[in-house]
């Protein structure tokens, strides 16, 4: 029950996005939101000034594995997954991961 409720949330209130890895493109739909750390930065110097570090947590269906060589494109934008995890095994399957966008992505 508590997966066709996970997959009616991600269907009403997730976006769409395309998980790349190797020569595969998945796409679907999960939730994103701006991830700010505690006691970080959102602006840490950089060899050419001041760099952006934004991260995003990413809530996404189980059956679309994540890890460090996938690619996330979400609203035209390319991040790469810095870690994740599958959460809730059991109850409520889900993978949270945390998206930084950069030139890696590409």
């Amino acid at each position: 029950m508590m997966e066709r409720l996970w997959s009616s949330i991600l269907e009403c209130f997730g976006e769409d996005v395309i998980l790349r890895k190797d020569t595969v493109d998945i796409s679907g739909r999960a939730l994103i939101q701006p991830l700010p750390e505690r006691g970080k930065e959102q602006e840490m110097p950089g060899p050419l000034g001041l760099e952006r570090q934004e991260r995003f947590r990413y809530l996404g269906p189980a059956g679309h594995p994540l890890d460090a060589d996938t690619v996330v494109e979400w609203k035209g934008k390319e991040y790469r997954v810095q870690r994740a995890h599958l959460m809730g095994e059991g109850v409520c399957p889900h993978w949270w991961a945390v998206l930084c966008p950069g030139e890696e992505a590409l």
